[in-house]
């Protein structure tokens, strides 16, 4: 049982440097993996490190497929370059380069020269070179959510896959802020400017700068006041605002029933004027004249003795009319009914008296 278990240990402890090693070439192999970069749509020469001559014969290969060969003709001396690929895009320079012309990711691979005498020998070794074609970076835009205490930057690309992103204060690098994420400090945001950067080995772009992005123009409603919460503040206004709203409701009230009041005690002083309960007494008759007959008033000064008014004769009662058909006598037409005179007040100021006559005293 021991022996098992030592030989499980033994094991598991090769695997995990088995492990580590393959981590160890693989991540050499990628920081190898290219020895240029292009980018696509663009131009590239791949370099021959030798002086080729006239005589000599050259072939490019990529991937160890040949794609361009120059070869030169043995009765005038001239050079032909035959393209042994469909493609189109390959080139040879007078000195022997390789061009490349409109580049795509189909160009991306490994470039090596050969080259032979006449008598089809090799002249050396060439070291191949590893050629990596990428896109040209998206342009970023930087994308912000505000919180009370942080303000969280992201830079928004259309893909991020092979990318390097750089974080700017003021347009400087900020160290150490390599992430599509970038966390600050809201104090920090609203006095500074800050952009990404994205770039990879063929092209870069940056962002346009922020600058305070939580700032709203206008009113900004505040989440304290004076170290208290801004609800309690609401909550103490509402209740004003609601004692004021009854106030205002019972002076309304009032105000209305005084209204009324006073209308109807306006109304009964009316109906008390036009409708007197007491009626204005009549003067008395003078002693020694008759109650039907009233003196004819004088005029002021004058001691002479009255005049009395003329009597007008009765008006005879009219004889009814009779009906020439039946004879009766048709009734008389009834009178029209007597105006009201108008009501004195109690209040009016009665006229001053009439000056009386001298009496003549008989002498005895």
């Amino acid at each position: 049982m021991m022996g098992m278990t030592m030989k499980m240990a033994a094991v598991s402890e090769i695997t995990l440097l088995l492990l580590c090693c393959s981590v160890i070439t693989s991540t050499d192999s990628q920081g190898a993996l290219c020895d240029s970069y292009a980018a696509t749509g663009d131009n590239f020469t791949v370099l021959l490190t030798y002086n080729l001559k006239d005589t000599e014969k050259l072939k490019w290969s990529r991937e160890q497929t040949q794609i361009v060969e120059r070869k030169p003709l043995k009765n005038n001396g001239r050079v032909i370059d035959q393209k042994l690929v469909a493609e189109s895009n390959y080139d040879i320079y007078q000195n022997g380069s390789l061009k490349l012309t409109k580049l795509n990711r189909s160009h991306t691979g490994s470039y090596m020269p050969r080259v032979y005498r006449d008598d089809g020998t090799s002249v050396a070794d060439f070291k191949s070179l590893r050629l990596c074609v990428l896109d040209r970076v998206p342009e970023p835009e930087v994308m912000t959510v505000c919180d009370q205490a942080t303000v969280r930057f992201t830079c928004k690309v259309v893909q991020t896959k092979d990318l390097k992103f750089t974080w700017l204060q003021n347009d400087q690098v900020l160290k150490g802020k390599n992430g599509l994420h970038l966390m600050q400090e809201a104090k920090i945001v609203e006095k500074n400017s800050f952009s990404c950067k994205v770039s990879n080995q063929v092209s870069s772009l940056t962002s346009a700068p922020v600058k305070d992005p939580c700032h709203q123009s206008g009113f900004v409603f505040p989440y304290e006041v004076m170290g208290l919460s801004i609800w309690i503040f609401v909550g103490g206004g509402g209740g004003v605002v609601l004692v004021l709203i009854i106030v205002v409701i019972v002076c309304c009230v009032q105000a209305k029933r005084k209204k009324r009041m006073l209308i109807k005690d306006e109304e009964e002083f009316r109906l008390g004027l036009t409708y007197p309960d007491q009626q204005q007494p009549r003067p008395c008759p003078q002693h020694g004249q008759p109650p039907g007959r009233q003196h004819q008033q004088q005029p002021a000064g004058h001691t002479g003795p009255r005049q009395h008014r003329p009597k007008q004769p009765r008006e005879h009662p009219r004889s009814r009319a009779q009906d020439p058909h039946t004879g009766e006598p048709q009734p008389s037409p009834r009178r029209p009914a007597q105006t009201t005179r108008p009501l004195v007040n109690e209040n009016d100021e009665k006229p001053p008296p009439l000056p009386q006559p001298r009496r003549i005293v008989p002498r005895v």
